[in-house]
């Protein structure tokens, strides 16, 4: 069985009195987590949710996201991720393209969002902590998920820019079991003793696999920060004990301008991982010397879910560069006709692995366009040097349709 929330259900128990997630200052154990994440399986399966059927989620960084997104992969339905800050129109679209049958969303956005649900077909259902448990409160959780294959639609991630219909990426249960994996043992090195702080939003993949399910299969606890406020951030960090930390460049600029004079103790952090734009080398050199830790740079989009190469702790670093390929990744950099140009030179990066989308849902010729011969199209330029390390340089105008 490859079903990734089978991670939930060992985490649940290895450590079952553990924290799991803390939000606010309240707790959810993995023992708590996984039975919501089971009850809340029964209820789809009693609102006639399949397994390979699409739920829509739209929910931030709280505990309903943790037990509604690991509840649709126990049913072996398909979790389909949309952000609240989207526009009704946008997630209309999107539900339309999934053909989701139901839509979870939080209060905050809920006039577009049902308007959107109904116009896509998609049953809406305001959620929070409270309504879950009144959903699920009469349901008894199978504790074992419904069997999927490795190549089984897990999540399908919409991205959105430029014109045309928004693409819906689509991962498998392989692909992010083995990307969260490298992410939490290669990189970030965690344990049952660590608390990770989320800083990114769990709607994006950087956020989910980097951050939430990273820590998830390894038995950490998960900080989330529902929105992101420097002084908020370093508060928790010292109050919880932080040693790992998962957020954007422009945020740890933040957190470094306000660390200043808030007087708090960092001493427990020892590495964070940066996801978006890169960052300025002054920065990640200040702020390493600020809070005593490592901060590492790597890269990938949503396309591959979302992690191709990374720096590592205690290798090599090198300025300006987002690191070696990950263990099970290929990367390479070829010019506008296709071929392979020499170390150093610059062109489209490519990616094959184990990370590579399976595809855009329902949208077999943008598919087509993007991967060919295995090798994902990135539309993004850059270069790798003698040993390797990938440089970022910037967008390919015409890389992808």
């Amino acid at each position: 069985m490859t079903n990734l929330s089978l991670f939930l259900i060992e985490s649940a128990d290895m450590y079952p009195g553990a924290v799991a997630l803390r939000c606010e200052e309240v707790s959810t154990t993995y023992s708590e987590l996984a039975d919501r994440a089971a009850r809340f399986a029964a209820y789809l399966r009693a609102h006639d949710v399949q397994p390979g059927d699409r739920v829509g989620i739209m929910l931030g960084n709280r505990p309903e996201f943790a037990a509604a997104f690991y509840g649709i992969l126990h049913a072996g339905a398909i979790a389909v991720l949309l952000d609240p800050q989207q526009s009704g129109r946008e997630v209309q679209v999107a539900l339309t393209n999934a053909g989701a049958q139901l839509f979870f969303f939080a209060a905050s956005c809920a006039p577009a969002a049902t308007a959107a649900a109904l116009a896509a077909g998609a049953a809406p259902i305001e959620l929070d902590y409270h309504v879950l448990n009144d959903l699920t409160d009469e349901f008894a959780g199978r504790p074992r998920p419904v069997s999927r294959a490795a190549d089984d639609d897990a999540v399908i991630v919409y991205e959105f820019g430029g014109s045309g219909t928004p693409k819906g990426v689509e991962l498998t249960h392989a692909s992010l079991v083995t990307t969260q994996a490298v992410i939490a043992r290669s990189v970030l090195h965690l344990g049952p003793e660590d608390v990770v702080l989320g800083c990114l939003p769990l709607s994006h993949a950087f956020g989910l696999t980097c951050g939430l399910m990273a820590a998830i299969c390894t038995g950490s606890t998960f900080d989330l920060l529902s929105g992101f406020d420097p002084r908020r951030a370093l508060e928790i960090i010292a109050a919880q004990h932080v040693t790992v930390i998962e957020a954007a460049a422009t945020m740890y600029t933040d957190m470094l301008a306000t660390s200043a004079d808030c007087g708090l103790d960092f001493g427990s952090l020892r590495v964070c991982i940066s996801g978006g734009p890169s960052m300025p080398e002054d920065v990640r050199r200040r702020y390493e010397q600020r809070f005593g830790c490592i901060l590492l740079e790597g890269y990938g989009p949503s396309d591959l879910a979302p992690a191709a190469c990374f720096n590592r702790p205690g290798k090599l670093r090198k300025v300006g560069s987002v690191g070696p390929p990950l263990s099970g990744v290929l990367m390479r950099v070829v010019d506008q006709r296709g071929n392979e140009v020499p170390v150093g030179t610059t062109g489209e990066l490519q990616v094959r692995g184990h990370n590579v989308m399976k595809g855009y849902w329902s949208q077999p010729e943008a598919t087509a366009a993007a991967i060919v011969g295995g090798w994902l199209r990135s539309g993004d330029s850059g270069y790798v040097d003698e040993d390797g390390y990938v440089y970022l340089v910037g967008r390919v105008g015409t890389a992808r349709a």
